[in-house]
């Protein structure tokens, strides 16, 4: 099958948009790759820049490392013969009763 002089035309006339459409399919993957990395860029910053919500703290192990870590002071304080912060003062105007609590009257 041999081409025609009026085939010859048509594929020479429309050799340079066949160009130019081959050079965008050659060019389009690394353009979506770098649009791509840029929208990921974007919500990274909008996230940065977003403030969360907090959330109340449950009871679970987060607590029991706080009250550990809380004697652990404690102890430390003991060992070293501190004084307890001011916060928790020894010298305040409620008596406590070491027996308190420990027994129950049952005679109604």
């Amino acid at each position: 099958m041999a081409l025609l002089p009026i085939d010859l035309q048509t594929v020479f006339t429309q050799a340079s948009q066949v160009g130019k459409e081959q050079a965008v399919q050659k060019n389009a993957p690394p353009i979506a790759q770098s649009l791509q990395g840029a929208q990921l860029v974007q919500q990274a910053v909008n996230r940065d820049k977003a403030v969360n919500e907090t959330h109340d703290q449950e009871e679970g192990p987060e607590k029991v490392k706080e009250r550990t870590r809380r004697g652990a002071e404690r102890r430390k304080r003991q060992k070293k013969g501190a004084q307890p912060p001011p916060s928790q003062s020894t010298t305040s105007d409620v008596v406590h009763d070491p027996a308190l609590g420990r027994n129950v009257d049952i005679t109604g």
